[in-house]
């Protein structure tokens, strides 16, 4: 009989002995990816072994993700036959925003929307027809200012359960983006949008980067055409710099918040990609947010101070954050492919570029192209 080429049982009998009487062992989070071809159940079998907890296998990543002994020799998977990469499986936040309370009785234009010329754009586009996934803690669907727009979505973190949102955010990010003109509480930009809750952050507001890369296939899969990124992480990842470059190559437009820290230099993930839009923050004096991280790689700026939007309970929040900024651009986006439906990621991004007003007193490392302009768009036809 031929040997098995990988023996976990051997490799590793000492180690296991080692742990054996062990009660305080400390446990990290990683991926394993499988190659193409491999089978996996012949390495599930092999993992089992090892001792690794909650080992799961991710189908649409071909991979598996568990909890892993800190002190596992790393050497262990360099020579099985099925395995070509083994990442961290990092836990990831949203942008945390500076909280306010607001509760508009009557239907109030938040002064973002004013700022970017929405209202003007409105009676040429709404952005009816154009699926927008807010990747974030889930959304409020129930929510009077949003019930009407939210058309469907995923909860990554638990298939069978709705993805409701326990946090926040993900409610207020998605009422700028389109909360329903309907003469009550506020109106977002993009007010016929369709929206979609792609749940993969838990009610603190963390997710796991597998999760994450999930939520990407399933907006691959699901016809999304835009993105709304309000996270961000330093570490470098390869399978999340994959599942960024398929979801740019199925036509997925993505915008993501630059951050919150205040720093200049270099952006986290995933505005850090080329693929991404990357939008920084302003507020209502045209000046760039002192929370708002800036870089090279800045693509646009956006009204994210003092925004006020749908929040949990029915009720309404203002919020100070990058994540207010980038959903103005996701909405703006919206408003463009409704217009405009077989714009690429490359045409809409050049128009949002071309069309954006520039801060007279701020840097392109802090404004990009300049104040996202939906009036403009929705008045410059394709080309012109």
């Amino acid at each position: 009989m031929t040997p098995h080429p990988w023996h976990p049982h051997l490799f590793l009998r000492q180690w296991i002995e080692d742990q054996r009487g062990r009660r305080n062992q400390q446990y990290e989070h990683k991926i394993l990816f499988l190659r193409p071809n491999a089978s996996a159940r012949a390495c599930y079998r092999d993992l089992r072994l090892c001792r690794i907890r909650n080992l799961k296998y991710l189908k649409h990543l071909h991979a598996f993700v568990g909890l892993f002994p800190k002190d596992y020799p790393s050497s262990a998977f360099r020579n099985h036959p099925a395995l070509f990469q083994v990442e961290e499986d990092i836990d990831v936040q949203i942008f945390i925003p500076v909280k306010g309370k607001v509760t508009p009785k009557a239907q109030v234009v938040p002064w973002g929307i004013r700022r970017i010329g929405a209202e003007k754009a409105w009676s040429k586009t709404q952005g009816k027809g154009v699926r927008v996934a807010v990747l974030d803690t889930g959304i409020a669907y129930d929510h009077p200012d949003l019930h009407n727009n939210v058309k469907g979505g995923v909860n990554i973190l638990n298939p069978l359960l709705p993805p409701y949102d326990h946090n926040g955010h993900g409610t207020h990010v998605a009422g700028t983006i389109g909360a329903v003109n309907n003469q009550f509480g506020v109106v977002g930009v993009a007010p016929k949008v369709d929206l979609y809750a792609v749940k993969a952050f838990n009610k603190d507001g963390t997710a796991k980067l597998s999760d994450i890369i999930k939520a990407i296939d399933w907006c691959i899969g699901n016809g999304i055409q835009i993105i709304n990124m309000s996270f961000g992480f330093n570490e470098p990842s390869a399978s999340f710099r994959e599942a960024i470059a398929r979801a740019h190559q199925a036509g997925i437009i993505m915008i993501a918040a630059s951050g919150n820290k205040g720093t200049r230099g270099r952006l986290e993930y995933p505005a850090q990609f080329e693929e991404t839009i990357a939008v920084s923050s302003i507020n209502e004096q045209d000046q760039i947010s002192k929370f708002s991280t800036i870089g090279p790689n800045i693509d646009l700026a956006a009204p994210g101070e003092k925004i006020t939007s749908t929040w949990l309970n029915d009720s309404f929040r203002e919020l100070s954050g990058t994540s207010m900024a980038v959903a103005h651009v996701s909405g703006v986006a919206a408003l463009m492919l409704s217009r405009y439906p077989n714009l690429t990621p490359q045409q809409l991004s050049y128009m949002l570029r071309r069309s954006a007003t520039r801060l007279k007193d701020s840097s392109s490392f802090a404004q990009g192209f300049g104040v996202v302009n939906a009036s403009v768009l929705a008045e410059r036809a394709v080309g012109e």
